[in-house]
């Protein structure tokens, strides 16, 4: 019989998540947004709740993910594009709904603001990345290969 260590509750795994992500103003921004366009769906008329307001929270959802994965992830870059091109999708969607009477003015200028501030905070993000892998690239140099059929001279002792 082997002993295997207790696994972690789920209730502390949620605990570590939140200590993690809660604490990003992106991920705070990008959950309110979400919840947002969650809360207003209900209210959509039939015909816009079943294809048009699925798409726009299943793209919120992606929104929620790529801030999760980015902020998991080694390489940040991948995600962050990803998430700016998935606020983008979320613009086109938003002005789609108002056009088609879907939303009000006033949540139309409420989304705005929000997926403003998002856009904002996932370019600042994103050009954070790529200043800091600037500097890596300065900080260690690249070791150039010997060409083919080169090698260094041998000690001699």
């Amino acid at each position: 019989f082997r002993f295997h260590p207790q696994r972690p509750k789920a209730a502390s795994l949620l605990k570590n998540f939140m200590a993690r992500t809660q604490h990003l103003p992106l991920y705070q921004s990008v959950f309110i947004y979400t919840r947002e366009v969650y809360r207003l769906r209900a209210g959509f008329p039939k015909s816009i709740k079943h294809d048009l307001g699925q798409e726009v929270c299943e793209s919120s959802i992606k929104l929620l993910k790529c801030v999760v994965m980015a902020n998991g992830a080694v390489k940040k870059d991948r995600y962050l594009s990803r998430l700016i091109l998935e606020v983008e999708v979320q613009w086109a969607l938003l002005r789609l709904l108002y056009e088609l009477k879907a939303i009000s003015a006033g949540q139309f200028k409420l989304l705005s603001e929000r997926l403003a501030d998002i856009t904002k905070q996932s370019h600042a993000w994103f050009k954070w990345v790529h200043a800091q892998d600037r500097k890596d690239a300065v900080a260690a140099p690249v070791k150039k290969p010997l060409a083919e059929g080169l090698r260094p001279a041998p000690k001699q002792t």
